[in-house]
């Protein structure tokens, strides 16, 4: 470390005097404990192993557990009046890699985020270290721009971009461990040197995917570059920025594995293939789109381990879970699932389909694809080109001498209209549809053409649900609701809550891993007479509040309460069904003209 930069950050001994560091700053050490982050006895023994080990004494207050990562942050940049930034959570650039050559960039624990121009923007551990500057301007032949960054974070990052600058981080032995599973896994395309090239990166990708929990990649063609995202608890992420000519060669190796026609571009295709990374087991499903810049893949990961296979598991609790319990083991009716994409609707299902098990008694189903292989279930799937679609198939079903029929989506009238009569002839039907809450499916169900009639005898329970996203345990801490976010709810929010700092854990997101949130409509007489009559939303909504329906808004404020998720997370996923004065009373209602 350089001299100046050492006393910088150093101090010399333990007490919280006002000391006063190089170039007029504070020392970091008396910064803390004038702020209450430390202790005077924390300190001195921080510096008595900064003496032992020559680290920055910022590394060892966090390595030894008395202070976090963005609280040393916060202080440095204050401190050093440098701003500061998450390289974690930063897209980086490959000329921005390809500018600075590694050794430099490792002499001075320096990593290079984006270029602009003649402008190098550069994460450092010291930031005012004026020799290093100097050796990085002439390196990289740029006018250098600091943000001061995490030791650790800059490390890793070196070790991940520079051994490959378009790669994620993922250790030799981590990529080694992946070993697809295809027919078509060692068919080579006809550039055999770009699909090599394309198998590590898949493979790497597909490892550092897994590692991080995420649900989803995306790889998407644009009109510079090649990007690839993760999904992550739901929110994006972006991992990395591979070379524009690897797109097609990546895209090709996606369609190989899945069983895709490698010479089809104009139009979209779907496939699977599986892949065992260490020793966890995925199955991979694949779509192609074709884009104006070319085609984009998308892969979901799908970890049987991961699958709950009881309701309680799945995140229903007290009397929605006790209301479930009782409507899935109804004899007749159908039960169905709803919310957009990606809310966890398949999960629910299957958890409702392992308490049936069980039972013993003949489940089938219908699926496009099956998801997940749950022993106990006699598990089908459509195939268009053969002519066997959700309609046809739930035929077939009702000849099998089911007790139990799950539909993986209702998608046209005709598959309605089957899934319909076979609650009406005996038995217990479980689907999904795409509605945005409990109440509105019985708006969409009349907009497909279900008569009142036939809704009010078959439908038994509608279950709406989402997502959210769950605080980091390991970084949370209380805040005051800030009157701006308080304006934004009408009643029951919380005068504080817990919100995510971001760390080595969550990856500074604040956030990590997801709960779900449902709202669960029991169709009781009351709403079947609403419903023969063709009621307006807000009577329904009014009935199955008085039937007991806790809206999904209410239980994502329990959850606020009692630490697991946000407000933020409530106003993102959520919305108030309660509706405005004046929209009930159109006196209330102000005119055009004043």
């Amino acid at each position: 470390m350089p001299p100046t930069s050492a006393r910088v950050l150093a101090l010399s001994d333990a007490k919280p005097r006002p000391a006063t560091a190089p170039h007029g700053h504070t020392a970091l050490g008396s910064l803390l404990v004038e702020r209450g982050l430390i202790t005077d006895a924390q300190l001195a023994r921080a510096i008595e192993q900064q003496k032992d080990t020559g680290r920055r004494l910022g590394k060892v207050l966090v390595d030894c557990g008395f202070l976090t990562p963005e609280a040393l942050l916060e202080v440095l940049s204050e401190q050093l009046g440098v701003p500061t930034i998450r390289i974690n959570g930063y897209t980086v650039h490959p000329e921005a890699v390809s500018a600075l050559p590694e050794k430099v960039a490792r002499r001075h624990t320096a990593f290079p985020l984006q270029k602009t121009g003649s402008v190098l923007l550069v994460a450092l551990a010291v930031p005012k270290d004026l020799a290093a500057l100097d050796d990085l301007r002439f390196a990289s032949g740029c006018e250098i721009q600091t943000a001061l960054a995490l030791e650790d974070e800059i490390l890793a990052a070196l070790n991940r971009y520079y051994r490959d600058e378009w790669l994620p981080d993922i250790g030799q032995d981590e990529a080694g461990a992946v070993v697809i599973d295809s027919p078509a896994a060692q068919i080579l395309a006809r550039d055999e040197a770009a699909e090599r090239s394309a198998v590590s990166v898949l493979e790497r990708i597909i490892a550092r995917a897994a590692a991080d929990g995420a649900s989803d990649i995306h790889f998407e063609r644009r009109q510079d570059d090649f990007h690839v995202r993760f999904r992550v608890d739901g929110t994006f992420r972006d991992v990395a920025v591979l070379p524009p000519a690897l797109a097609p060669a990546v895209v090709a190796r996606v369609k190989v594995l899945s069983g895709m026609d490698i010479a089809e571009h104009r139009l979209p295709q779907d496939g699977r293939f599986s892949a065992t990374v260490g020793d966890q087991r995925l199955d991979l499903r694949s779509s192609t789109y074709p884009t104006v810049h070319g085609e984009k893949a998308v892969l979901r990961l799908l970890d049987s381990g991961r699958l709950r296979l009881t309701l309680d598991r799945a995140g229903l609790t007290g009397v929605p879970l006790e209301t479930m319990r009782e409507l899935i083991h109804r004899p007749e009716g159908i039960l169905l699932i709803t919310g957009p994409t990606g809310s966890g609707k398949t999960s629910t299902l299957y958890a409702a389909l392992g308490e049936l098990v069980q039972t013993g008694k003949n489940i089938v189903t219908i699926e496009d694809p099956v998801e997940y292989a749950v022993p106990g279930l006699n598990q089908g799937q459509t195939n268009d080109k053969a002519g066997f679609t959700f309609a046809k198939g739930l035929r077939s079903i009702l000849r099998q001498d089911p007790d139990v029929i799950m539909v993986g989506e209702i998608r046209d009238s005709e598959t309605l209209e089957v899934a319909i009569e076979a609650s009406l002839t005996g038995h217990l039907v479980l689907s999904t549809l795409h509605t945005n809450s409990a109440v509105a499916t019985i708006a969409r169900l009349f907009d497909m053409g279900l008569e009142p009639y036939l809704l009010a005898s078959s439908v038994i329970g509608i279950v709406a649900q989402r997502l959210v996203r769950r605080v980091c345990t390991t970084c949370r801490a209380e805040v005051q609701t800030p009157p701006a976010l308080r304006a934004m709810f009408r009643e029951g929010e919380p005068a504080t809550y817990f919100r995510g700092r971001g760390c080595r854990d969550c990856r500074g997101t604040g956030f990590h891993g997801r709960i779900g949130v449902f709202e669960l409509l029991r169709m009781t007489d009351a709403m079947n007479e609403l419903v023969l009559v063709r009621a307006p939303d807000i009577r329904l909504h009014d009935a199955a509040r008085a039937a007991g329906m806790i809206s999904m808004r209410e239980e994502c404020l329990a959850l606020v309460r009692s630490g697991d998720t946000t407000l933020e997370e409530v106003l993102r996923v959520t919305h108030d069904w309660r509706p405005e004065p004046s929209a009930l009373d159109t006196r209330a209602r102000p005119r055009l003209d004043a």
